[in-house]
């Protein structure tokens, strides 16, 4: 029977295995048999999800159709391989070697890159599995001991001293008293208005406050009104006749996916920025999404920037009514249509 089959268990996720399938800088580093051609010129026939791949794949004598499938189990996952010949026949030798090379390439070869791809993923600042925890330190408040009793002395100190003070005030109060002399009341008498006029502030008997009594009134002036204070705040001057608002750039933008083959691991991108407004832009930015592993490899038309998925697009000024195009290269798994994404001035492209 001209078919081989074989089935691996990794102690790996499905989707970390489903990566080193797909991605070609990771396939090509694994999967090699002998008299076969580059994995790069294989003709992927077929892809279901994150769960089966069909290719053809041999050279110019053999053809063989290699189906990869994945089942996730609870340690990992299972890999299965089925390759059966399209034309041509293995001979039995032939079929045996390559069964032999599969040996390899399924347990040392693919485990290696798999094991990469997991020290990628890992967190080097969390704790390692088994260590201790870090100690959580409880901040206790400070109580002082006999808190109640010293307080009750501070208490007994303060009523005393307050004491004490009222007791001087009192005594200074009583001397400054008794060290009076009749002299000072008698000339406080000489002093006194004489009967006829009340003192001041007191109304004579029988006379109601405000008419006259015989001593003339006091006369009720109005006070001087405040001078207003010129304000210091400067008046916004009106806008000269025939001047306008500055014309403002209004920027969209349209995306389209040029060219991407189930062949091929990645895609090529058009992105369209146009202004529609009355004035120019002086620069613009095109936000772009790329799905988890995809890398911008070339770009025509711009410059950009790569941070994680996130890929900036940026260039210089854009008049008014005007347009620009620019390409772009990603380099990502399979089956990749197109970035998740992309946006200019906060507005989903088209």
């Amino acid at each position: 029977m001209s078919e081989i089959r074989m089935d691996v268990d990794f102690e790996h996720p499905a989707e970390r295995i489903w990566r080193a399938l797909t991605e070609e800088k990771l396939l090509s580093q694994w999967l090699e048999l002998p008299r076969f051609t580059p994995v790069g010129e294989a003709e992927v026939t077929g892809v279901e999800g994150q769960r089966r791949l069909a290719m053809l794949w041999g050279n110019d004598e053999l053809s063989t159709r290699l189906v990869w499938e994945l089942t996730p189990t609870p340690d990992g996952a299972t890999l299965t391989l089925r390759q059966s010949c399209v034309y041509g026949e293995w001979e039995d030798e032939e079929r045996d070697e390559v069964r032999a090379a599969y040996g390899g390439v399924l347990h040392e070869r693919l485990p290696a890159i798999l094991d990469w791809l997991a020290f990628q993923d890992v967190d080097l600042n969390a704790p390692m599995p088994g260590s201790p925890a870090e100690p959580v330190t409880e901040v206790i408040p400070f109580v002082a001991p006999d808190k109640r009793r010293r307080r009750g002395r501070r208490l007994v100190a303060l009523s005393t001293a307050a004491l004490l003070l009222l007791g001087i005030v009192v005594v200074a109060a009583l001397t400054q008293t008794g060290d009076e002399e009749p002299a000072a009341a008698t000339q406080t008498e000489d002093a006194a208005l004489p009967p006829s006029a009340p003192p001041p502030g007191t109304t004579a008997p029988g006379a109601v406050a405000g008419l006259g009594t015989g001593a003339p009134s006091p006369s009720l002036s109005k006070s001087p009104s405040a001078t207003p204070t010129p304000s210091r705040t400067p008046t916004t001057a009106p806008p000269k006749e025939g001047t306008t608002a500055p014309a403002t750039p209004v920027l969209a933008a349209a995306y389209e996916t040029t060219e991407q083959g189930l062949l091929r691991a990645g895609f090529e991108g058009e992105v369209t920025v146009q202004n529609s407004g009355q004035g120019a832009a002086q620069q613009w930015a095109v936000i772009v999404t790329l799905r988890r592993g995809a890398r911008v490899t070339d770009v025509s038309g711009a410059q950009f920037s790569q941070e994680g998925s996130r890929v900036t697009f940026t260039g210089g000024s854009l008049a008014a009514a005007a347009s620009l195009t620019f390409q772009f290269e990603v380099s990502s798994a399979l089956g990749d249509s197109g970035p998740t994404s992309c946006e200019v001035d906060g507005k989903a492209c088209s």
